[in-house]
């Protein structure tokens, strides 16, 4: 689909093509060719020396009539700039990014006849407008906090204030603390995976195969076992798993001494009684349910986002992100020693994965953008400071400005989304 867009000086055709690309013809006018001239000729003239002169002072026949090629050199760019910049004015599409404007071609030029330029670019998407009364989102209520989760947490709390006692003279048993080393020895040279660490011999709490293993050790003695993947460990795991031969290295037995559930507890947890500690878990596992409850409907929001605006994003910006993502994942199975043979046979599943990752992915960038400027959205120099003061050791590490900024993008994205949501949950307030 091609448009017309005109000033006085330009007439600029636009051809929008797939992917989110836009080529120009731009004609210039003879007398804006004219002007772009004369500037040529003051540009080099300012540049050059001729004797008897004073610098950018010297005739415009004379400059001519010696630096002819410079200046027609000088010319062509003016042309292209100035026509670049009036495409851009008249049709108010803008490039994606400098990387994505192909070199702009002259076509033909002259000051009796003007000038044709072309030149293409990936843009910006058209995202339509977000109607966020049109949204309905389904109700998500949030988990309830019953006493059982309160007496879960209060265990916890028992735990962190636990003493333990050495156990000798017997085996490892379930239900015991250990410290153990653990060495991945199928490596040359082997490698540590854990160093003098407690764990509890549980297999609600370790990986099963682990539980296995020390059950039944004694201090000083070593067991060698293969690692493996736990039953509940999702699919896209289990493409990537490799097992590990390990060697374990038994330190101590311990067994835990919880202190009773009162009110020396409650002090040592920094509340002032047993009854302030329970309404104080009360309150923050109601908060943490409230925030998964968010999280959820943010969740659910850009899926439905995703299916109700349908547009095209750039396709070249896409295909870098989809072979950059591609290599990496690449990368890193080949970390995990899986071979080029059981890489290959994932390769397609693993293109059609990154595809739809990447579109999704810059979709909801896009949307984003779009509905910060609905909300009038930004990351202020106020909150970016505020982070800052938050995290000041950030500043002291390699990367500080990048990952400033990476904390400044998440902050926006969550304004963002927060925004969002509260547009769709508050439309029939």
């Amino acid at each position: 689909m091609s448009k017309t867009y005109e000033n006085s000086s330009f007439t600029v055709t636009s051809t929008v093509e797939p992917g989110c690309r836009i080529s120009l013809n731009i004609e210039v006018k003879p007398e804006q060719v004219k002007k772009a001239y004369k500037k040529a000729v003051k540009t080099v003239n300012k540049q050059i020396s001729i004797p008897g002169f004073r610098k950018g002072k010297a005739p415009d026949g004379t400059v001519i009539s010696r630096y002819g090629s410079y200046i027609e050199s000088e010319w062509k760019e003016v042309l292209v700039q100035e026509a670049y910049r009036a495409a851009l004015d008249l049709t108010q599409i803008f490039p994606l990014n400098k990387e994505s404007i192909s070199s702009p071609k002259i076509e033909k030029y002259s000051q009796e006849e003007g000038a044709l330029i072309s030149l293409s670019y990936e843009h910006y998407p058209e995202v339509p407008e977000i109607d966020f009364a049109a949204i309905t989102l389904p109700e998500i209520e949030s988990t309830p906090v019953g006493e059982e989760r309160i007496d879960e947490a209060l265990e916890e709390i028992r735990r962190s204030q636990a003493d333990f006692e050495p156990v000798e003279g017997r085996a490892v048993e379930q239900g015991d603390y250990v410290d153990v080393t653990i060495n991945a020895i199928d490596r040359d040279p082997p490698e540590p995976i854990v160093t003098d660490r407690r764990f509890e011999v549980d297999p609600k709490r370790i990986a099963p195969w682990l539980c296995t293993l020390l059950i039944g050790m004694k201090v000083d003695e070593e067991a060698e076992g293969l690692s493996e993947l736990d039953e509940k460990a999702d699919e896209e795991a289990r493409k990537n798993f490799k097992p590990t031969q390990v060697r374990i290295t038994l330190h101590s037995i311990k067994k835990i001494v919880l202190p009773e559930i009162g009110e020396d507890l409650a002090k040592k947890s920094g509340a002032d009684s047993l009854e302030v500690l329970k309404v104080r878990i009360r309150e923050n596992l109601t908060k943490e349910a409230d925030e998964e409850r968010r999280k959820k409907q943010i969740e659910v929001l850009e899926t439905v986002l995703l299916e109700t605006y349908s547009f095209e994003i750039p396709q070249s910006a896409a295909l870098k992100e989809r072979e950059a993502r591609i290599r990496a994942k690449i990368e890193e199975m080949k970390a995990k020693e899986l071979t080029d043979e059981a890489i290959k046979s994932q390769e397609h599943e693993i293109e059609s994965q990154v595809s739809e990752e990447v579109d999704k992915a810059y979709r909801l960038y896009f949307l984003e953008q779009k509905m910060a400027k609905q909300g009038d959205i930004v990351v202020t120099e106020k909150e970016i400071n505020a982070l800052i003061q938050e995290n000041p050791y950030f500043l002291q590490m390699e990367g500080s400005q990048e990952l400033v900024s990476r904390m400044a993008n998440a902050l926006f994205q969550r304004k963002v989304k927060e925004y969002a949501l509260q547009q769709v949950l508050g439309k029939n307030a």
